[in-house]
């Protein structure tokens, strides 16, 4: 192939790319005119790119109009990828023994990197306010499932955290505390304005070797109440099972070192 049409096909599939991101960021769907604007294109090379998705099934038209969003295709894929963890179907039938007990929605959140992802979910009865979706993604410090990971990682984690998300000031005494009393309760609480006096819960779910690699949460008004050792039984049940076979339930990014998996947080593109 002569340089010169490689290097048109290589546009046109970076232009693809742009497209599908520009889409995928959009809290709105937008047109052909929209996206022409913001990415610089001609209205002609958004236009084919766009073809090009929605023949795929990455985008779809918004109610039969000119205007686009994502299609079924990004879903599929990302669920894909939470199926990767053994430990999502795995956890499931305890997931529904919480939510049977509690009548609250109840998540399983996995370690990825320095990330904490939710992979799975079962909702509650009880549950009006709280709809976190699949495939939702944060820092580890940044939310209830990931701190409580955190809290049950080696010595060193926090401070390896705070390299790799590069903040410049020591991790705050509120963290620190929030660590210690995790490791001292075997669980994590976090207020819940709506209903005052009471607080949802995450279990962090560890390996053989004590380290956190997923963590159960309760969304709901759960803490405090008499069904927390319930609650902790069921957890301590799929840990069993995980100490039973603990190379079926090794992340399928094990490899890779956590400083090197760095992915974009901004806005939740693929959440379900």
């Amino acid at each position: 192939m002569k340089p010169r049409k490689r290097a048109a096909i290589n546009s046109s599939a970076t232009h693809v790319f742009e497209v599908l991101r520009t889409v995928a960021d959009d809290t709105e769907p937008a047109g052909v005119s929209e996206i022409s604007r913001r990415l610089g294109l001609t209205g002609s090379s958004v236009f084919r790119a766009l073809t090009t998705l929605e023949a795929t099934g990455y985008v779809s038209r918004y109610r039969n109009m000119p205007q686009f969003e994502l299609g079924m295709m990004p879903y599929l894929l990302n669920r894909a990828l939470l199926n990767r963890f053994e430990l999502n179907a795995a956890a499931r039938p305890f997931l529904r023994e919480m939510v049977d007990e509690t009548g609250e929605t109840v998540s399983l959140s996995v370690r990825l990197g320095w990330y904490s992802l939710r992979v799975s979910g079962i909702f509650g009865s009880r549950d009006i306010y709280h709809r976190d979706r699949l495939g939702e993604l944060a820092p580890l410090h940044e939310s209830l499932a990931g701190r409580a990971i955190l809290a049950f990682l080696p010595d060193g984690a926090v401070a390896q955290l705070w390299r790799f998300v590069e903040n410049p000031a020591p991790p705050g005494d509120d963290l620190a505390a929030a660590m210690a009393a995790a490791r001292e309760a075997k669980f994590l609480t976090e207020a819940l304005p709506m209903s005052p006096g009471f607080a949802a819960i995450a279990m962090p779910v560890r390996d053989g070797e004590g380290a956190a690699i997923a963590a159960m949460t309760i969304n709901g008004p759960v803490y405090p109440s008499e069904k927390i050792p319930a609650l902790l039984a069921i957890r301590d049940r799929l840990e069993s099972l995980i100490r039973a076979a603990p190379k079926r339930f090794v992340s399928p990014f094990a490899h890779i070192p956590a400083d090197q998996i760095k992915l974009r947080i901004d806005k939740q593109t693929l959440a379900i």
